[in-house]
Protein backbone atom coordinates (compact mmCIF):
# COMPACT_ATOMS: atom_id res chain seq x y z
CA UNK A 1 0.00 0.00 0.00
CA UNK A 2 1.50 3.39 -0.96
CA UNK A 3 2.27 5.92 1.75
CA UNK A 4 -0.07 8.92 1.95
CA UNK A 5 1.25 12.14 0.47
CA UNK A 6 0.93 15.70 1.74
CA UNK A 7 1.14 19.01 -0.09
CA UNK A 8 4.11 21.23 0.75
CA UNK A 9 3.98 24.92 -0.15
CA UNK A 10 7.18 27.01 -0.19
CA UNK A 11 7.56 30.72 0.56
CA UNK A 12 10.81 32.50 -0.20
CA UNK A 13 14.05 31.24 -1.67
CA UNK A 14 14.40 29.52 -5.02
CA UNK A 15 11.22 27.51 -4.46
CA UNK A 16 8.98 30.52 -3.76
CA UNK A 17 5.42 29.63 -4.75
CA UNK A 18 6.23 25.98 -5.50
CA UNK A 19 3.80 23.30 -4.36
CA UNK A 20 4.99 19.69 -4.20
CA UNK A 21 3.91 16.39 -2.68
CA UNK A 22 5.86 14.49 -0.01
CA UNK A 23 5.36 11.52 2.27
CA UNK A 24 6.69 13.39 5.33
CA UNK A 25 6.63 16.95 6.66
CA UNK A 26 9.61 17.48 8.98
CA UNK A 27 10.04 20.66 11.05
CA UNK A 28 12.96 21.76 8.85
CA UNK A 29 14.00 21.01 5.26
CA UNK A 30 17.39 21.54 3.64
CA UNK A 31 17.00 22.04 -0.12
CA UNK A 32 20.08 22.08 -2.39
CA UNK A 33 20.46 25.52 -3.95
CA UNK A 34 23.68 24.89 -5.91
CA UNK A 35 27.35 25.74 -5.36
CA UNK A 36 27.42 23.74 -2.12
CA UNK A 37 24.64 25.78 -0.48
CA UNK A 38 21.40 24.50 0.99
CA UNK A 39 18.36 26.68 1.58
CA UNK A 40 16.83 26.00 4.98
CA UNK A 41 13.05 26.02 5.24
CA UNK A 42 10.98 25.85 8.44
CA UNK A 43 7.46 24.39 8.63
CA UNK A 44 4.93 27.00 9.75
CA UNK A 45 1.85 24.90 10.52
CA UNK A 46 0.77 21.50 11.82
CA UNK A 47 -1.81 20.40 9.23
CA UNK A 48 -1.78 19.94 5.44
CA UNK A 49 -1.11 21.77 3.27
CA UNK A 50 2.18 22.30 5.08
CA UNK A 51 3.73 25.74 4.53
CA UNK A 52 7.51 26.14 4.60
CA UNK A 53 9.25 29.52 4.85
CA UNK A 54 12.92 29.97 3.99
CA UNK A 55 14.85 30.95 7.12
CA UNK A 56 18.42 30.93 5.82
CA UNK A 57 21.25 29.07 4.14
CA UNK A 58 23.73 26.39 5.19
CA UNK A 59 27.05 25.57 3.53
CA UNK A 60 28.61 22.13 4.02
CA UNK A 61 26.87 21.79 7.38
CA UNK A 62 24.49 19.28 8.82
CA UNK A 63 21.18 20.88 9.58
CA UNK A 64 19.18 19.47 12.50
Amino acid sequence: MPEPTFSLEFIGGSRDGEVSDATAAPDHLAVPAGRGLDEIYERQNDAPPFVYVQIGYAENETWK
